[in-house]
């Protein structure tokens, strides 16, 4: 009989065990940058997906933008990185990790297709080109950015300008930010007409808008020299510095610099005209400066030429993952809510027909981000894009924090960059 017994307590003992076993619920690891909508969306859809999926657990970490790049990139480089991460096509990141095989394959079917070409072309064009190494898909893209401006209408009308005839060009934005600026009794701007924005990891945007405008580019053509001491380049720079140190409509000594809120400087009141980003709109919507804010299309160097610089964000996922498909699984998930992305977050995540959603056409100012998607370019391709990016931001800190020359400034950037790429 207590032969019976043990033996019944160990075929119990057995079962819990299985049973323990088959319970154990797979953790996926998820890291994204900081973006207060966005990251109360990801909690709530991260809830949604464990609740239909209670063997998945999803681990999510926030990481402040300043930190990000940074250490993404470390933990990757050692083999400690997440399993999902959601990462900027403005940094050669994406590159790094496609050229080093680190990051997996897009797993079509768990998305629904049948195929890498099916999938690819429920997209719009261009979609993946940031994610695709030799034919192949690494990506899923969780945002598509291009650039406009943003006007105070109440700044405007005080100043005696004419809201509804924003500048079209930069020699415009010149004119009119020497009209909207106030200065004190000596001088010195307390509100600046027009400013580019001053969080470091915002320069790149702010640059290459006007480095695409002037036909400039970081490297020749077969990507072996860097050209951004170029008279295109220079150009491009001398136009932010001019407006600092010449025109003294601008500069970073009024900017709150806020990486978390890169509209706060427009919210405070303390410039009346910025540069603005699908995404903004969230963080614009409750403050009491909406009432007064228009978007309009991006100012340019030749109106009659127009060009945007475009990036994006995309989700992707660690080769050694806890488990690859419950990782693209998530990936699935997060990507099948364009509308709340859109309508919650200011996401716009370029599926066909997401422009004919009930969602886009309330989305604010939608005919201007048509209009500046239909003129973005993606800029320059490189795997060393993120030493490039950080040479070029040293290099504009130099000039328009420093006061050092442009041209000086530009020609130290080069010199870096060529001993990278040599």
């Amino acid at each position: 009989m207590r032969k019976a017994t043990k033996l019944l307590l160990l075929v119990l003992l057995s079962v819990a065990l299985a049973s323990s076993v088959g319970s154990a619920k797979t953790v996926i690891t998820f890291w994204s940058h900081t973006h207060p909508p966005m990251v109360d969306l990801n909690e709530e859809l991260i809830e949604e997906f464990e609740r239909l999926n209670p063997d998945i657990e999803i681990e999510y970490t926030v990481i402040p933008n300043n930190d990000f790049f940074t250490k993404v990139l470390t933990a990757m480089s050692t083999g400690t990185g997440p399993d999902v991460i959601n990462m900027s096509s403005g940094n050669s990141q994406i590159s790094v990790y496609m050229e080093s095989g680190i990051v997996a394959p897009i797993i079509p079917e768990v998305f629904g297709f049948s195929s890498q070409e099916e999938l690819k072309d429920a997209w719009l064009s261009g979609a993946f080109d940031a994610v695709t190494k030799d034919g192949v898909i690494y990506g899923v893209p969780s945002e598509y950015n291009t650039t406009a401006l943003l006007i105070n209408k109440r700044h405007f009308e005080e100043a005696g300008l004419d809201p509804n005839n924003p500048p079209k060009s930069w020699q415009e934005v010149l004119e009119y930010g020497e009209k909207l600026a106030i200065r004190d009794k000596n001088g010195e701007i307390i509100r600046r007409g027009f400013d580019f924005l001053y969080a470091p990891n915002f320069f790149w945007v702010c640059f290459g808008n006007l480095l695409a405008q002037y036909g400039g580019s970081y490297l020749n053509e077969d990507h072996t020299e860097c050209t951004l001491n170029s008279p295109e380049a220079v150009q491009a720079l001398q136009f932010w510095y001019d407006l600092v140190y010449k025109d003294k409509i601008a500069g970073p000594h009024l900017s709150m610099m806020d990486s978390t809120n890169i509209m706060t400087d427009f919210i405070m009141e303390t410039v009346s005209m910025s540069l603005v980003f699908p995404w903004s709109v969230e963080l614009l919507r409750d403050t009491p400066v909406w009432e007064d804010a228009v978007i309009v299309p991006l100012p340019q160097l030749d109106p009659e030429n127009p060009v945007n610089l475009a990036w994006a964000y995309y989700w992707m996922v660690n080769k050694d993952a806890a488990d690859v498909k419950a990782a693209w699984k998530l990936v699935s998930f997060l990507a099948s809510h364009p509308a709340r992305w859109l309508s919650d977050v200011g996401f716009i995540q370029p599926r066909k027909g997401w422009s004919d959603s009930p969602e886009a056409q309330a989305f604010p100012f939608i005919e201007v981000w048509l209009s500046e998607m239909n003129n973005s370019w993606f800029g320059d391709r490189s795997i060393h894009l993120s030493e490039i990016l950080t040479s070029l931001r040293m290099a504009i800190e130099r000039s328009i924090m420093d006061g050092v020359d442009p041209q000086t400034s530009l020609d130290q950037a080069k010199q870096e960059i060529d001993r990278l790429l040599n």
